[in-house]
């Protein structure tokens, strides 16, 4: 029984690049020295940004995307038992890789190690059969961190999701820091005070509702205005682009084309019609 670790790495600091590489480093030295490589395989997902890896295994995304589509990425990408999707400002305890290791010997498909789900385990394929639908809408980063999550709860549900440990509390004043008995955050003193407002992603709390705590009418509207108003995104960049498209796009020409494959399809259209080849 193994697990494939996917270490996620998303933009802290995108406008400077060195200070950016110089912390994603920082925290991949932390994780290569705290897991156990006889039963873990260790990748980063350089979710949006760029940095030396070392020789772990490596997923990039050219721009950030939400944690749905990450954790689609992870199932679709896992090369042994079960995967771990971990922020790479998280750490697993040796009892957290305890627990880890128990429940997947118990065989169970999926859990969290907190109530705060930022590090998940499930077993390999657990998406496999998920709808187009739902996958395309976790492609969205309109959703923003934590809408595009939901989407996925109900399969993990179904598989019986669950969290090992109820606990999940402050550890740290300065900086501030989050954690149980099985990982904790390990936000550097460089870390930026709120990555959401950095990577400019779409959350509830934007919009007045903290924890999910308001009715199903104003979750559902607030859902609804989220999606309307990065889609006006999109049309501003799509109108902005239409140039480029016309541009370089297909050449719409009077003359039909004749390539090989045209030749051929005139000369079967003749020999079913019974007409007989000139000459």
């Amino acid at each position: 029984m193994k697990l494939h670790v996917f270490v996620c790495a998303s933009p802290l600091y995108p406008q400077d690049k060195q200070r950016d590489e110089a912390l994603h480093v920082e925290y991949l030295e932390q994780q290569i020295s705290h897991y156990p490589e006889e039963w873990v395989r260790l990748s980063v997902l350089q979710n949006g940004c760029v940095f030396p890896h070392r020789q772990t295994g490596l997923l990039r995304n050219p721009f950030p995307k939400n944690v749905s589509y990450n954790w689609l990425l992870c199932d679709a990408n896992c090369e042994e038992d079960y995967w771990l999707f971990l922020p790479e400002d998280c750490l697993v305890s040796q009892q957290g890789w305890e627990a880890i290791w128990q429940h997947m010997e118990k065989g169970k498909d999926c859990f969290a190690l907190s109530k705060d789900p930022k590090a998940i385990v499930c077993r390999r394929g657990i998406f496999r059969e998920i709808s187009s639908d739902i996958q395309i809408l976790c492609d969205m980063n309109a959703l923003g961190k934590e809408i595009g999550c939901v989407l996925l709860r109900g399969e993990l549900e179904r598989k019986g999701f669950h969290c090992i440990s109820k606990n999940w509390k402050r550890v740290s004043e300065e900086p501030k820091r989050w954690g149980n008995e099985l990982y904790q955050e390990t936000n550097a003193k460089d870390h930026p005070v709120d990555v959401n407002k950095t990577r400019a992603l779409p959350i509830f709390q934007d919009y007045g509702i903290d924890g999910w705590k308001a009715s199903r009418e104003v979750l559902e509207a607030t859902f609804l205005k989220i999606i309307e108003k990065n889609l006006d995104r999109q049309r501003q960049a799509a109108e902005q682009m239409k140039g480029v498209v016309s541009h370089y796009g297909p050449l719409i020409t009077e003359a039909p084309y004749r390539g090989p494959l045209a030749e051929l399809g005139s000369m079967v259209a003749d020999f079913l019609s019974g007409k007989k080849p000139a000459g």
